[in-house]
């Protein structure tokens, strides 16, 4: 469980318990307890939660439960948070494929500071990081798809025939049992396959909304990566499938 996980599930549970207890949490979640301090601290500069001996109450003055009951997030906020989750996969000098995407465009814009290099073919993820200076940016090139900020065709595909990536981060537009992974166009679905067969690490990165959807082209089977990053929401078929799969599935929130 990422911190970011770990710290949304401490808020729940204050949200429900009123306190809590900082060896409890300890064990639940099975990290020390010196890391557990941290989170509160770090909850308490939020003005979620007031320390206590041991623990620590809930700021009732700036915490409502309703702020924190599991179907009001929108699924922007949730984007966010997968975003928080991908932004700590990637480290200090990976090379990585950055794709096209609303929550992709989240994560850039928490990594942009990081010395690395970002291989994109989403101009909108380009020009996020067009002012950083420790990120070197390549652009693929290619074809533009009408009303869109992707780039797809021979151009783009060239390019990739001579890198090689650490991680792929692929944001897909449906998740489908029978189908697999989809996208929206034929281009985009050959480019990225071309992209899977240069890099040892693939993430799939998709909402809760994406799921029981199919899009145009398909992009293969699940067996395509080996981790996912999505919301709680997700249903429980594809949490058994993707566990009986060897499949990582990181959430925003602890798995039921």
């Amino acid at each position: 469980m990422f911190a970011i996980e770990r710290r949304q599930r401490i808020k729940d549970i204050l949200v429900k318990e009123k306190r809590i207890d900082v060896c409890n949490l300890s064990e639940n979640f099975q990290v020390s307890e010196v890391t557990v301090r941290r989170d509160l601290d770090k909850l308490e500069q939020e003005g979620f939660l007031i320390k206590t001996y041991g623990g620590a109450v809930l700021n009732e003055e700036h915490s409502t439960p309703i702020a924190y009951t599991d179907n009001l997030e929108t699924p922007e906020e949730e984007k966010k948070l997968i975003a928080k989750i991908g932004a700590q996969m990637i480290n200090e000098g990976d090379a990585v494929f950055l794709g096209p995407g609303s929550t992709i465009l989240e994560i850039v814009k928490l990594i942009k500071h990081n010395r690395m290099t970002v291989v994109t073919n989403d101009l909108l993820v380009a020009l996020e990081l067009k002012d950083c200076n420790e990120t070197k940016v390549v652009v693929t090139g290619g074809d533009l798809i009408q009303s869109s900020s992707i780039l797809v065709g021979q151009i783009a595909q060239k390019l990739i025939q001579d890198i090689y990536l650490n991680k792929v981060f692929i944001s897909v537009k449906g998740v489908d049992l029978d189908s697999g992974y989809t996208v929206d166009s034929y281009e985009e679905a050959m480019l990225i396959k071309q992209i899977l067969s240069i890099t040892k690490e693939v993430i799939i990165v998709a909402d809760y909304t994406k799921f029981n959807k199919t899009a145009f082209a398909r992009l293969g089977s699940f067996n395509i990566a080996k981790k996912v990053i999505s919301n709680k929401q997700i249903p429980s078929e594809y949490k058994k499938f993707f566990f009986e799969n060897n499949i990582k599935l990181y959430t925003t929130y602890e798995l039921e």
